[in-house]
C-alpha cells in the first residue's frame, strides 16, 4: 500500500483557499472595469497576471516550507526541530512540526534513560568482573592484586599505541580475567612453592584454555576470550597452548602477555626475587620478536619512562645464577 503523504490534505485545502482568494480579486476586478473605461481584455489580463505572481509565491512559500520541515525530520536533530517548530507556527505545517518535535523529544528522552541504564548495567559487569579477579588472585598469597595490576598496564599499554578506546576497555576487561581459569587449578599445584613437575606444570598451562571455557557460554565476554585463552603463546610459536606465531596471535593476546611478564617479573614470586623494571625491561627488549611484540614492549618502556607505571615495593635484582633461571621460565 502507497504511503501517504503526511501534509497532502492539509497543503491542498491551504492551497485551494488561497486560489480561492485569487479567483475573488479576479472577480472584484472585473466588477471594477464596469465602472471605468477600460479595455475589456486588460482585467482578465491583469486576473491572469496576479493569479500567476500569487501562485509562483505561494508555491515557493509553502515548497520552502515543506522542504524545511522534511530537512528537520531527515536530520533526526532535535534543535533543528524546535527551531522548525518556531518558524513554521503559522502556517500549515505547525501541527506536524510540533508532532514531529514531540516524537523526538520522546525518542531522546527514552535513548538518554536506556544509555544511564546500560552504564549502570556495565558498571556492575565491571564490578563484579573485579572482584571475581580478586577472588582468584587470593588463591595465592604472591598473587594479590597481580590481575588489577595487569589490567592497569595493558590498558595504558594499548592506549599509548593509539587503539580507540573500546579496544582499549575490552583489552583492560580481558587482562584482568586473563588468569580466571586458575579455578579450575587445584591449590596444591597453584600456591607450590617448590619446583613444578611436568605434569604440574601441564596444569598449569591449562589455566588458559580452563579460563576461555568459562567465558564461552557467556555472549558479551566472547570477545574477550582471545586474550584470556592466547596471552601465552609466543611470536616464535614456542608458547601454548596452541603454539601459535607471528599474526596469528591477536593484538589483545599480544599487549596482556607483555603485561602480564612484567608484572611477574617485577613482583616477588615464591621462585623468584622481584626484579628492577629498568633490568625487566631490557630482558623484553632482547625477547621482542621471538616472544613479545615489538610496539607492545616499546609502549611499556616509554610508560615506565614517563613515570605513567611505576612498580612500588621492589626488592633487589635476583643474583646472575636466578636471572638465567628467570629467563628460561618467561
Amino acid at each position: 500500500m502507497k504511503p501517504v503523504h503526511p501534509f497532502r490534505w492539509r497543503l491542498l485545502l491551504a492551497i485551494f483557499c488561497r486560489y480561492g482568494a485569487i479567483a475573488l480579486g479576479a472577480l472584484l476586478l472585473e466588477r471594477a472595469a464596469r465602472h471605468w473605461p477600460l479595455p475589456g481584455w486588460l482585467p482578465v489580463v491583469l486576473a491572469l497576471a496576479l493569479a500567476l505572481g500569487v501562485s509562483v509565491f505561494l508555491s515557493w512559500r509553502t515548497g520552502r516550507q515543506s522542504r524545511n520541515l522534511a530537512a528537520s525530520i531527515d536530520s533526526r536533530s532535535l534543535h533543528f526541530a524546535e527551531r522548525q517548530e518556531e518558524v513554521l507556527r503559522d502556517t500549515p505545517f505547525a501541527e506536524t512540526a510540533r508532532a514531529w518535535r514531540h516524537a523526538l523529544q520522546t525518542l531522546q528522552d527514552s535513548f538518554q534513560e536506556r544509555q544511564g541504564e546500560a552504564r549502570r548495567h556495565y558498571t556492575s559487569l565491571v564490578d563484579l568482573i573485579a572482584m571475581l579477579a580478586r577472588a582468584v588472585d587470593e588463591r595465592a598469597p604472591y598473587m594479590r592484586g597481580h590481575s588489577e595490576r595487569v589490567a592497569f598496564y595493558a590498558g595504558e599499554i594499548a592506549r599509548e599505541m593509539k587503539l580507540d578506546s573500546t579496544q582499549v576497555e575490552r583489552i583492560r576487561l580481558a587482562a584482568l580475567l586473563h588468569d580466571i581459569g586458575n579455578v579450575g587449578i587445584e591449590d596444591s599445584v597453584l600456591t607450590k612453592e617448590n619446583t613444578l613437575t611436568p605434569d604440574e606444570f601441564e596444569m598449569i598451562k591449562a589455566h588458559t584454555v580452563k579460563g576461555a571455557s568459562i567465558l564461552r557460554p557467556i555472549e558479551a565476554l566472547n570477545d574477550l576470550i582471545p586474550g584470556v585463552e592466547l596471552h601465552h603463546e609466543a611470536l616464535d610459536g614456542s608458547g601454548y597452548p596452541y603454539g601459535l606465531k607471528d599474526d596469528e596471535i591477536p593484538m589483545m593476546a599480544r599487549i596482556i602477555a607483555v603485561a602480564d611478564s612484567f608484572d611477574a617479573m617485577t613482583t616477588a614470586r615464591p621462585y623468584q626475587a622481584a626484579m628492577d623494571p629498568r633490568y625487566v625491561l631490557q630482558v623484553m627488549g632482547r625477547m621482542t620478536g621471538s616472544r613479545y611484540d615489538a610496539d607492545a614492549v616499546q609502549a611499556l618502556a616509554t610508560l615506565v619512562q614517563r613515570g605513567t607505571i611505576v612498580v612500588r615495593s621492589l626488592r633487589p635484582a635476583p643474583s646472575i645464577v636466578r636471572r638465567r633461571r628467570i629467563a628460561q621460565v618467561v
